[in-house]
């Protein structure tokens, strides 16, 4: 675009993870480019507040389901006294207060949204046909997550597109962390080889798999030592305490360290020796390309959105989901193969830089609002 336009960001999401990070993120760096840009959030969020952090504008409101006619009232003055032009939603259920409230504005802007959970419900009926219709592109961040829009919402598969998740391939590089320091701190020493593992904690992310793996791992190498980085979101603190009790139930607490939510993500993969990621299900997995960035070579299950980043064999060893034992099989080949991690690590930075880099992202979000932009209004 020639001339920025004033841009609307939502995500009306409490929770605290890879979807919330990335609405913050491309909120920055849209507002980097030169775009009058605000986040539009829930209130009191643990997203409003980072975003606050960051100094970017903000506006809070009172969302929770999908029925909220005052705040569609006050959302529509807010988009025809900002004049935006653009808005972009974060999360799916944005739409059920953007679209009525763009629709009330008077201004018609164009609204994009950025698919990244699927749905395994049909969205055909007269309430999302309205809703859809006024959505000028959905932006899967996977081929499973574009597949599974086209088949469960009335989208035509022109107004469709995959637009990957990214990360700054200069802030998770090789030579951005200090690892020796994470390493340090934890008591690691030159001996001790490390499986990292950074989510939150929630069901279906793996955790349960990991520590089993990490039990008859530790049996066989009693070196290898685990760092598991993040915490719960709001209503899953009881399966975080699970995890920890099934930690100690194996006997493995001394192998094991859970740090909790760590800012230092970079300092905290440096120290890794590679990633195991175990998820279930995963709609994309932002983590991997982070590890990958840094030249670590990932296990990772051979599910969804993961099969659009690692490549099995020359990125990282694929691993069904919920198969501890293979999972301990294919740590256990990396742990002892330093070279067969070299190149696995080698690999992925190339591929990132290629796929997965967030300038090359934005460059082609920016040739979407333009895109959107030159459409004639329906």
């Amino acid at each position: 675009m020639t001339t920025p336009v004033p841009i609307l960001q939502t995500c009306f999401s409490r929770s605290w993870g890879g979807l919330e990070l990335q609405a913050l993120e491309v909120t920055h760096q849209i507002g980097q480019r030169g775009y009058p840009v605000t986040l539009a959030c829930c209130s009191a969020s643990r997203l409003a507040s980072e975003a606050k952090a960051r100094g970017l504008q903000v506006v809070e409101y009172a969302v929770s389901g999908y029925f909220h006619p005052a705040t569609i009232w006050r959302l529509s003055r807010y988009i025809r006294t900002s004049k935006f032009r653009i808005i972009h939603c974060q999360h799916s259920r944005d739409l059920s207060v953007v679209v009525p409230a763009a629709d009330l504005s008077g201004i018609a802007p164009k609204i994009l949204l950025s698919k990244r959970v699927g749905s395994y419900v049909g969205k055909r009926d007269p309430l999302h046909r309205y809703t859809y219709s006024r959505v000028a592109r959905v932006l899967a961040i996977s081929e499973v997550i574009h597949r599974n829009v086209l088949e469960t919402t009335p989208m035509l598969p022109g107004r469709v597109i995959t637009l990957h998740d990214a990360i700054d391939a200069e802030e998770f590089s090789p030579a951005s962390g200090n690892g020796n320091r994470v390493r340090a701190g934890f008591g690691y020493t030159k001996k001790n080889i490390v499986v990292g593992f950074v989510g939150r904690f929630s069901p279906g992310k793996g955790h349960e798999d990991l520590l089993r793996a990490a039990a008859e791992v530790v049996r066989i190498r009693p070196n290898v030592r685990f760092l598991v980085a993040g915490e719960a979101s709001a209503g899953e603190e009881a399966y975080e305490r699970e995890i920890r009790h099934l930690c100690t139930s194996l006997g493995i607490d001394g192998a094991v360290t859970f740090a909790g939510f760590r800012r230092d993500i970079p300092d905290v993969m440096a120290a890794f020796d590679l990633l195991a990621f175990p998820s279930h299900a995963e709609s994309f997995g932002v983590v991997l390309i982070e590890a990958m960035a840094m030249e670590l070579p990932v296990v990772a299950t051979n599910c969804d959105g993961v099969l659009d980043i690692v490549v099995g064999g020359e990125t990282g060893l694929y691993v069904p989901p919920r198969e501890s034992a293979e999972l301990a099989s294919a740590l256990l080949r990396l742990i002892d193969d330093p070279a067969l991690r070299r190149r696995l690590g080698l690999a992925g930075r190339k591929r990132v830089l290629e796929l997965f880099d967030r300038r090359t992202q934005i460059d082609r979000l920016e040739r979407i609002y333009a895109e959107v932009l030159a459409e004639p209004s329906t």
